[in-house]
């Protein structure tokens, strides 16, 4: 083997359904970007080896894997060349998890039934399913969640890190505008609520008011869907905004508060057609649909934080509308090799 992987990011914009008396909870929407992005290049090698800045979870992970496989860690040599930022926002581990399933896969020549089938080898998706189909095959993404209660797919309210739960179906992909522009700002001196916390936040918060959910499922289905299905950025965005102010997603902003509702006005009294956080964030990410307009808005948002002395970086992202690539390396040369269709190896 001798490969270099590389996958996207995913903007997560909230989940759906915190109340569960339709007997169904989570759901959500997102987006897949190009920027931060995972790079791995893979070799084989006279035994396993990790050059990165984290080797031990690298090696943990791919060793978590061919357990569940029965496998011997491979004979690879795995260089992480660029690695997303963790507890930002991103969607990082799921995206490097799955990675790493495709290379395990791969060398072993195993075979695998689609992206599902790779997300429930490494335990993704139990709760969102926006990750793993960003890395399937990138796009805005809308899912309708898991069957609740009990003897269902879950019989409690957890995040995708501690439940079993497969990915959701899917209810609709479609591509992003090649020309829209996400702006992004993360704060260097906070992280994303993870772990045992992030598990206490779903406990404690559930279920919250059916009609605050109703509100929620409205504007996703009656602005934000035909926002991106007819290219209205104007919609598109509103409806981001909106999302921002109930549902489980005002809860997470809540947690940010007073610097994650400054930033989504500095972005949009900057130009934005809608500003939001991504997941637990911190990032909070805005949008446009030309450069000049996303360059303003990065230049107001970075003077916003350095006015206010907070640490942080700042970007702008373009849509990623195909997901995961591979680029066999042969030589010095590389010829592309898409991500095979599911339940095909190459």
């Amino acid at each position: 083997m001798n490969v270099r992987i590389t996958t996207p990011s995913r903007l997560h914009f909230g989940l759906i359904d915190f109340n569960g008396n339709l007997g169904r909870i989570d759901g959500g929407s997102g987006v897949a970007i190009n920027n931060p992005r995972n790079v791995l290049s893979i070799k084989s090698a006279k035994e396993f080896h990790v050059n990165g800045s984290s080797p031990g979870s690298i090696e943990k992970i791919v060793k978590d894997i061919c357990d569940r496989l029965g496998k011997p860690l491979p004979d690879l040599e795995i260089t992480i060349e660029e690695e997303i930022p963790a507890h930002a926002g991103f969607g990082s581990k799921t995206q490097m998890c799955l990675a790493l399933a495709y290379a395990v896969c791969k060398e072993y020549d195993i075979q695998y039934n689609g992206v599902e089938a790779l997300a429930r080898l490494v335990g993704r998706g139990g709760t969102s399913g926006i990750g793993v189909r960003a890395f399937d095959k990138g796009g805005f993404i809308l899912d309708c969640g898991h069957s609740f209660g009990k003897g269902k797919e879950k019989d409690s309210c957890l995040p995708s890190s501690a439940s079993k739960a497969k990915p959701a179906p899917m209810v609709l992909r479609c591509d992003i505008p090649e020309d829209w522009r996400f702006i992004l700002a993360m704060p260097l001196n906070d992280e994303g609520s993870h772990g045992q916390s992030e598990v206490d936040i779903f406990q404690s918060s559930f279920p919250l008011d059916e009609a605050e959910i109703g509100r929620v499922c409205r504007v996703i289905l009656m602005q934000m869907v035909p926002g991106i299905l007819e290219k209205d950025i104007e919609t598109f965005g509103a409806a981001i905004n909106r999302l921002q102010e109930i549902g489980f997603k005002k809860v997470e902003v809540k947690l940010k508060s007073p610097l994650v509702p400054g930033l989504l006005k500095v972005m949009n009294e900057a130009g934005s057609y809608g500003s939001g956080m991504s997941s637990f964030g911190p990032t909070v990410y805005g949008l446009t649909d030309n450069n000049k307009s996303a360059r303003d808005i990065q230049k107001a948002v970075s003077g916003y934080l350095d006015d206010l002395g907070i640490a942080h970086k700042c970007w702008i992202a373009e849509p990623n509308n195909h997901g995961m690539w591979v680029k066999r390396i042969a030589s010095e040369k590389e010829a592309t090799m898409p991500i095979p269709v599911p339940g095909e190896q190459t």
